[in-house]
């Protein structure tokens, strides 16, 4: 995967400048791929490009960028700009709100003097300057946006205000200065209209940026967890120190009611500890010598003397957090059709305000030049680029922080959109619907020449560098005992089958059936054995010792208490459950019977697991993956959407588009249903987005006055305009408080 590069961004505000972003930051060279997202100003560029040049191209079309290297400095950056452009827009509303009040309160004043032109230049020309200052301070950025936009051969919002508002000041200036050009009854001047549209637009902006950062305020939580300093203890004694200066090794001290600065395991004591905001789970858990501790978790009794393992980026509260700010910038494939909409929309709006201009000094009724002039500039200054970017970045910002606190990490767009169309969900056994800390029950020689310790001691020797739940069994089993465990050499992991290695001179091989009879190994018939273990939920290990059948070992796994309820939850919202596992077709018919679940695979291999989920999908099943171990990672990669458990390995996280950071299988459920939600929050957004612009730039243009003789005020446009961009954050930030168990 191509490196990746995080950007803080400000000045963006509608789909036309997260275009121009977008593109400028595609075309410096090493860039493969750019996202930019609306919602929260950033945007991640995957590639080798060199940062100082990512920076002169986004500053290249008119915004401000920074380079952010971890999630603490992106939210302080952010909240650094997101503080002055709120206060910036802040007096800048205040002021074209107050001005434009008492233009609006004087129209009727103001009309006497326009009928009085040429007597009443004089007091109209301070008018008209004093009009272009505010418009200036009040709107300045959408003039610079405007020239930045124009001079890149492109438009945006900014293009639409400020020709909007430009042309309702320059054809009042026209009829103060050159009155004589405008018949009698044209002659209006439009003062009021030009600042109240920026005021109003600015005012919409300014509650949209208060709804959008309290949207933020997962990440903000997130980066809170992390305290700023850490008791060290060392030979002088005990000292805070500052997190950034601690290294792995150190040792620090743990006491009740304080988080944990960074990842560490319990060197001595014990201690009970709240790792909910990590996990989603609310059960407190008791730490132990040698259990590891994450950052952010909150401990609730006892104390422990504890040695740091990972710091700064590298511990898992760093890890959650990137994930959330990847999953706040998924894009998820519905973006696309919204890209071209975005691409060719405020041009089109353009044209069609041009259309309508010249409609109206054709055919327009007296005074034309007025008439037309008021619906030009009412179809520029309606039209809403704004709550088209929104539609998509907002709702998905909201999403990722509710599956955060909950425990759950979407690591792009298309995992959560094709979530919402899964039809069928296939479950790994071992560690995924079963607890994954199988305890060795049973030790079988099928030979006198090997009694059961010696199969313990090769065994534990032969599965010692194995993370499979199987070998930990074994290794725990084996670790009660007095007995020393041999070296190894020529360790092989064989996927899905088993192990083999050399231990004191034999070829040891470790597995099920199905390896160990394609090894060339003779296996007597075992069948009413293995039954009977079957049906006690017991999985055997067969083990060889120089290609002859030795010894059995039982490992009983528990299935996880919540694993029915999940699975029931599931089936209730239409989903198909299946189980596909490399355990023997015995133990997985077991288990299917016990869950309910009639539909399974047991004795399969990786590939064989690729096979079934390909079949699947050729049947027109939209496919789920759910499991935890490096053997899932294949199918976790090639199904629709894989469901990573998060106390897996790291390679089934990599592979996977959702992770659950904690164990409870019921994540499942919420996460189909966050993203259900989440895109039909989204296609709300988008119908509503376009159902306002082609009702209203009608309305706009004019398309009622030969039923009515009614024409739309421009500045009931730019409220209108403003209002559909807010109703769009309203709407996103409904999924806030999306009742989700």
């Amino acid at each position: 995967m191509p490196a990746s590069t995080q950007l803080a961004l400000a000045g963006l505000h509608c789909a036309s400048c997260v275009q121009r972003v977008k593109t400028a930051l595609e075309a410096v060279p090493g860039v493969r791929s750019a996202t930019v997202n609306l919602a929260d100003r950033s945007a991640e560029v995957r590639g080798d490009a060199n940062a100082e040049k990512l920076l002169q191209a986004v500053r290249a079309t008119g915004f401000q960028a920074w380079i952010v290297d971890d999630a603490r400095d992106a939210l302080l950056l952010q909240e650094r700009a997101n503080q002055s452009e709120y206060r910036g827009k802040l007096w800048r509303t205040v002021l074209g709100l107050s001005y434009g009040s008492w233009l609006m309160l004087h129209m009727h004043h103001l009309a006497k003097l326009s009928a009085l032109i040429p007597k009443a230049r004089h007091e109209l020309l301070t008018l008209t300057l004093l009009t272009a200052i505010v418009m200036l301070a009040s709107g300045w950025h959408f003039f610079v946006g405007a020239w930045a936009a124009l001079r890149q051969r492109s438009a945006s919002m900014d293009t639409l205000i400020s020709l909007g508002t430009l042309a309702a000041w320059g054809y009042s200036a026209v009829v103060v200065i050159w009155p004589r050009s405008l018949p009698a009854e044209a002659r209006h001047v439009y003062f009021e209209a030009a600042v109240m549209i920026i005021a109003l637009v600015n005012l919409g902006s300014l509650l949209e940026s208060s709804a959008r950062r309290k949207a933020q305020g997962a990440i903000r939580e997130l980066v809170a967890l992390q305290p700023e300093t850490a008791v060290m203890r060392d030979g002088d004694g005990e000292k805070n120190v500052s997190i950034a200066q601690l290294r792995p090794g150190d040792r620090l001290i743990l006491r009740a009611g304080e988080r944990i600065p960074v990842d560490a395991e319990i060197a001595t004591g014990e201690v009970r500890v709240d790792e909910s905001m990590l996990t989603g789970e609310y059960q407190p858990v008791i730490k132990q010598v040698a259990d590891k501790l994450h950052a952010g978790s909150l401990t609730l009794s006892g104390s422990a003397e504890i040695l740091v393992t990972h710091i700064g980026a590298e511990t898992t509260l760093a890890e959650i957090i990137r994930r959330v700010r990847e999953a706040q910038n998924a894009r998820p494939p519905i973006a696309n059709r919204v890209d071209r909409v975005a691409a060719v929309f405020v041009p089109t709006v353009i044209f069609i305000a041009t259309l309508t201009l010249i409609f109206w000094l054709l055919l327009g009724p007296s005074p034309r030049v007025a008439h037309a002039l008021i619906a030009m500039v009412s179809v520029l200054i309606i039209a809403c680029p704004c709550a088209l970017g929104l539609a998509v970045p907002m709702s998905i910002m909201m999403a990722s922080g509710l599956a955060a606190r909950h425990g759950i990490l979407i690591r792009d767009g298309a995992a959560l959109q094709m979530a919402s169309r899964m039809t069928c969900i296939i479950f790994d056994k071992t560690g995924t619907l079963t607890q994954g800390r199988g305890s060795l029950t049973h030790i079988e020689s099928i030979t006198a020449d090997y009694d059961d310790e010696t199969l313990l001691r090769w065994a534990a020797a032969t599965e010692f560098a194995s993370e499979h739940v199987f070998a930990r069994a074994i290794l725990a089993h084996f670790a009660s005992t007095d007995l020393l465990r041999p070296s190894t050499e020529n360790f092989q992991s064989i996927a899905g089958g088993g192990i083999r290695a050399r231990v004191e001179g034999h070829d040891i091989l470790l597995g099920n059936a199905t390896l160990l009879s394609a090894q060339g190994v003779t296996l007597p018939d075992l069948g009413e054995r293995l039954h009977a273990w079957a049906r006690e939920g017991i999985s055997p290990i067969l083990m060889s010792v120089d290609a002859r059948l030795v010894g059995l070992f039982g490992i009983s796994d528990t299935v996880r208490p919540e694993a029915r309820t999940a699975l029931g939850r599931l089936r209730q919202i239409g989903l198909r459950t299946c189980l596909l596992s490399g355990d023997s077709h015995e133990n997985t018919a077991a288990l299917a019977q016990t869950l309910g679940i009639e539909t399974f695979w047991g004795g399969q291999s990786p590939a064989d697991k690729l096979a079934i989920l390909h079949q699947e999908q050729v049947r027109g099943e939209i496919v789920g993956m759910v499991g935890d171990g490096i053997n899932d990672a294949p199918a976790l990669a090639a199904a629709d959407v894989g469901f990573a458990i998060g106390q897996g390995t790291d390679v089934a996280m990599a592979a996977s588009g959702i992770t659950l950071t904690g164990s409870d299988l019921k994540k499942i459920f919420i996460a189909i249903r966050l993203s259900r939600a989440t895109l039909r929050n989204i296609h709300q957004n988008l119908w509503a987005a376009f159902i306002y612009n082609l009702i209203a730039i009608p309305i706009a243009a004019g398309a009622l006055y030969p039923w009515t003789h009614w024409q739309l005020n421009p500045m009931i446009g730019a409220a209108a305009m403003a209002a559909s961009s807010l109703t769009v954050v309203l709407n996103a930030s409904r999924l806030r408080w999306l009742k989700l168990d």
